[in-house]
């Protein structure tokens, strides 16, 4: 094993432990991830955070975990354990994979199975649901995709738990929030005209899940229709999107990177997703060198900005994963995703102030 990839393991390995120590997975996974873990010593967010995540638990050392179940969150952690499981060939790792499954499809009534005037096999973003059914672009795209990833990867859990069949609803029904929202030639904000899903479409972060969701999906489609107007759908986007590689923060290009990437993967749109890649690599690079603190600048919206912040929510996290997914198929992306995990792993919570933060990233 070389030098870079057994550190990049042992970090991975601190994480899955942070996970099953931590209060962030009470019950080994049966009854899901909490949303986050918040220090609440001196928080002068600490009103909002209450007012918007109502379900807490108390922890020692001031912190706090935010309970609501999310859905994307939910299969994001999924998807971390049974990749560690495949990769470590560990049976425990599979188990807890198969613990978070369970509580999505079957406990947690995320999963709207009740076509009652609601969009049938969309997720609500999270189980409290204290808005209704509230459902999210981001969110729904990030779930289509982890389940089209997951059918693909396993057989076994694609008939289990219907993943494929739960995607492709999904799926249609966002090819036709996209058809009807993004339209870069008019004024204004790119939301739902017919208000079933939230989210801005003209920003990546809400794009780039159900862009990619959708190029999930092509790769099941045969050739007819249907594949052609999801086809059709990728390329406006591309076209719309690539112009602004320049005059798009950092934070959004990190969505961009994984975007594509993850076209990069495709058998029927490789080619626009490397040319994407190449720009967006070039340009998230141009901001490495330009800032004086060495890193990407925290840009998001709802998160902190400035260039000596290390934005884990929306930036540097979205830029390494679309850097590494580009590596494994292109060597060219190689050296800056390791610049970005070798940061990653330099700045992984060691436990020291808090013992229950040790393997997470704050």
């Amino acid at each position: 094993m070389s030098e870079p990839s057994e550190i990049f393991l042992n970090s991975a390995r601190r994480n899955l432990a942070w996970f099953r120590e931590s209060p962030i997975m009470d019950g080994g996974g049966r009854w899901g991830v909490g949303e986050r873990l918040v220090l609440m010593h001196g928080n002068d967010a600490m009103a909002k955070i209450h007012e918007r995540f109502p379900e807490t638990t108390s922890h020692p050392n001031g912190l706090e975990c935010l309970e609501q179940r999310r859905s994307d969150c939910n299969f994001e952690t999924a998807l971390l354990f049974f990749l560690a499981g495949e990769w470590l060939d560990s049976p425990a790792e599979r188990q807890t994979a198969r613990d978070l499954l369970d509580y999505l499809y079957f406990r947690s009534g995320l999963l709207n199975r009740m076509d009652n005037g609601l969009l049938y096999g969309g997720w609500a973003w999270n189980h409290t649901r204290h808005d209704g059914l509230t459902l999210w672009m981001d969110d729904n795209g990030w779930v289509c995709a982890i389940q089209f990833l997951l059918a693909r990867l396993s057989s076994e859990l694609d008939q289990h738990y219907q993943m494929r069949h739960w995607a492709t609803l999904l799926a249609a029904e966002l090819r036709k929030v996209f058809e009807r929202s993004f339209k870069p030639e008019a004024t204004g904000e790119m939301g739902d005209p017919e208000h079933l899903f939230n989210g801005q479409l003209e920003l990546p972060h809400w794009a780039v899940p159900l862009l990619c969701a959708l190029a999930l999906y092509l790769e099941t489609l045969p050739a007819g229709e249907e594949a052609f107007a999801v086809q059709t759908d990728l390329h406006r986007y591309l076209d719309y999107i690539f112009p602004k590689v320049k005059s798009t923060n950092s934070s959004e290009l990190g969505y961009l990177m994984f975007l594509g990437a993850t076209l990069m993967w495709s058998k029927k749109i490789a080619d626009s997703g490397e040319k994407l890649s190449s720009a967006v690599m070039a340009e998230l690079a141009l901001r490495i060198d330009v800032n004086p603190y060495g890193i990407l600048p925290a840009e998001h919206f709802e998160a902190p900005p400035g260039p000596h912040l290390a934005d884990l929510i929306y930036t540097i996290n979205f830029a390494f994963v679309g850097m590494a997914l580009a590596s494994a198929k292109d060597a060219r992306f190689l050296d800056l995703a390791q610049k970005l995990g070798r940061f990653l792993v330099e700045i992984q919570d060691n436990g020291a102030e808090v013992p229950a933060l040790a393997g997470c990233w704050r």
